[in-house]
C-alpha cells in the first residue's frame, strides 16, 4: 500500500473524529444546499419551460458563472459572474498600475480588505449590466417560451418591472458573494469556486442523460449492428470521459519541487531528505478559466445594448462566440495570460525570496536575495509554459469538438466543466485536511498550556509552603 493511500486513510480518520471539522463540513453543505434550491427556483412572475432554459454556446459561459442559476431565472441568475470581472480589474489595477491600489495590495490584511469594498463597489455598475443583458438575452431567444409578468418582449416591459428584475438579479448576485465569504471564513475552501463548483456537479446528470438520449436518437433501433454500435458509443463515451478527468487529475496533481537548505544547524546533508518548495503544474488552478470565461460574457453583455441593426452587435454575434474560431482563440489566450498573471500572484517570487533571506533558508547553488527570485521566476515561467496551454487545450476541447464533429458544445467532453470539478473537488479536500491539522494542533496546545498552567500552580503553591516551613 503506497504512503499516500495510507496517508490519506489517516487524514480521513482525523477529519471523522474532530468535531471543528465536521462542523465546518456541515456548514459548508447547508450553504451550498441552500444556493442550489435558489438556484432552481424561477423568481416570482417569470414563467420558464418545463425543463429550464436551454442556453446556447454564447450563453453557456453566464450559466457556467452563475451555478446553473440562469437556465431557470432565478435570484441567481447572474450569479457571481460581475464580481469575477470586478476582481480581474482590481487584481490587473493593483499590479503597479495605479499606485494606491498596489500599495494597499501590498499592505497586508487590512490593505486587501480595503481591496475587497473596492471590487465590490466596481462590481455593482457590471451586475446592472449584466441583469439587463440576461433579461433582453433570454426574452429574444426564448421563442415565446419565457414569459416575464406575461409579457414576451423586453418592448412590452415598463421601466419599472425592469429596474426591478434588474434590483433583484443584483440582489443575488451579492447574496451569493455573501454566501461565498461564509463559506471561506466559517467553512472549508474558497467560496465562490464551491458555488460555481455545486451548480456544475448537480448539472452532471442531467447533461449525460442528454448526451444518452442524443446518441439513441441517432441510431435506428430495430437494426442489431445499429443496437451494438449505440452500447459501443454510449461506453465509449463514459470511457473517454473517464480518461480525460483521470488525465485531468494527474496534471492538476503534478509537481515541480525546489529543493530548499537552511542555514546554521538546520542544514541538512542528506538530499534525499531536503524540504523543499513545491509548485504545481497547474500553478494558477481554476482561476484562469473562471476569470476567461467571465470576459467572454462582456461582449454578450454589450451587445444587449446595441440596436439590432448595429454594425458592432453583428460583429459580436458573428465572430466572438466561443464556438466560432475568433471567440476560441481569444478564449484560449485569455486563459493562458491569466494563468501566467495569476501564478505570479499565487507564488509571487520576490516575497518568497525576501522571506527565504529573512529565515536564513536558501536554495542550493543558488545566491539570496535577486538570483533566488529570478531563479524561482525562471522555474514557474518554464513549468506554466506547460500548464497553460495544458488548461486552455482542456477548456476548449468541447468547442473544438463542437466546430469539427457538429455535436453542441454541452454534449462534448472536455472543457471548463472538467477543469472546475478536478481543481475544485482537489482544494476542497486540501482545504478540509489543512482544517483538520490546524484545529487538532490548536487543540493539543490548549491541552499542553492546561497543564503547564496546573503544573505551575502547584509549583508555586508547594514553594509557598517550603517558605511558611523555613520562617517557623
Amino acid at each position: 500500500m503506497s504512503k499516500s493511500v495510507i496517508g490519506n486513510k489517516k487524514s480521513l480518520k482525523n477529519i471523522l473524529l474532530n468535531k471543528n471539522v465536521i462542523f465546518t463540513i456541515t456548514f459548508t453543505l447547508v450553504v451550498l444546499i441552500f444556493f442550489h434550491v435558489c438556484s432552481i427556483l424561477p423568481i416570482p412572475g417569470v414563467s420558464v419551460p418545463e425543463g429550464g432554459i436551454s442556453t446556447s454556446d454564447f450563453t453557456s459561459m453566464l450559466n457556467l458563472l452563475a451555478g446553473g442559476g440562469l437556465s431557470k431565472m432565478s435570484l441567481f441568475s447572474i450569479g457571481v459572474g460581475p464580481y469575477i470581472t470586478a476582481q480581474i480589474i482590481i487584481q490587473l489595477l493593483s499590479s503597479d498600475l495605479i499606485p494606491p491600489l498596489s500599495k494597499m495590495a501590498k499592505s497586508g490584511e487590512r490593505g486587501k480588505k480595503k481591496l475587497e469594498i473596492i471590487t465590490r463597489i466596481v462590481c455593482l455598475p457590471f451586475c446592472v449590466a449584466q441583469a439587463y443583458a440576461v433579461i433582453a438575452l433570454l426574452l429574444q431567444s426564448g421563442n415565446g417560451e419565457i414569459t416575464i409578468f406575461g409579457k414576451k418582449t423586453l418592448a412590452d416591459l415598463s421601466a419599472g418591472e425592469i429596474t426591478g428584475l434588474i434590483a433583484i438579479f443584483t440582489a443575488g448576485t451579492y447574496l451569493a458573494i455573501f454566501l461565498g465569504d461564509m463559506i471561506t471564513k466559517r467553512g472549508v475552501g474558497n467560496g465562490v469556486t464551491l458555488l460555481i463548483l455545486s451548480g456544475i456537479v448537480a448539472s452532471i446528470f442531467s447533461n449525460f442523460t442528454v448526451a444518452f438520449k442524443t446518441i439513441i436518437s441517432q441510431v435506428n433501433s430495430n437494426d442489431a449492428k445499429n443496437i451494438v454500435l449505440m452500447v459501443l458509443s454510449i461506453a465509449m463515451y463514459v470511457i473517454v470521459f473517464l480518461v480525460l478527468l483521470i488525465f485531468v487529475i494527474f496534471i492538476n496533481d503534478s509537481l515541480r519541487k525546489i529543493p530548499i537548505q537552511q542555514t546554521g544547524q538546520g542544514l541538512i546533508t542528506d538530499i534525499e531528505k531536503l524540504p523543499y518548495l513545491p509548485i504545481k503544474l497547474n500553478a494558477a488552478g481554476v482561476i484562469p478559466v473562471i476569470f476567461a470565461s467571465s470576459l467572454m460574457t462582456i461582449p454578450v453583455t454589450i451587445a444587449q445594448f446595441l440596436s439590432n441593426d448595429n454594425e458592432g452587435k453583428w460583429f459580436i454575434n458573428e465572430y466572438l462566440p466561443v464556438e466560432k474560431p475568433l471567440g476560441l482563440s481569444l478564449y484560449f489566450i485569455f486563459i493562458i495570460l491569466f494563468s501566467f498573471f495569476y501564478s505570479y500572484i499565487q507564488i509571487n517570487p520576490e516575497n518568497l525570496a525576501e522571506n527565504f533571506e529573512k529565515s536564513g533558508k536558501f536554495i542550493p547553488g543558488v545566491k539570496t536575495g535577486k538570483d533566488t527570485e529570478k531563479h524561482i521566476a525562471k522555474v514557474l515561467n518554464r513549468v506554466n509554459w506547460i500548464g497553460a496551454p495544458f488548461l486552455a487545450v482542456v477548456a476548449s476541447l468541447p468547442y473544438i469538438i463542437s466546430m469539427v464533429t457538429q455535436i453542441p458544445s454541452g454534449l462534448a467532453l472536455g472543457g471548463t466543466g472538467i477543469i472546475i470539478i478536478v481543481t475544485g473537488t482537489m482544494e476542497l479536500w486540501n482545504s478540509i485536511k489543512s482544517n483538520s491539522t490546524t484545529s487538532g494542533y490548536n487543540a493539543n496546545r490548549a491541552k499542553i498550556e492546561s497543564r503547564l498552567q496546573k503544573s505551575g500552580v502547584a509549583q508555586v503553591e508547594k514553594t509557598d509552603e517550603d517558605k511558611s516551613y523555613r520562617m517557623w
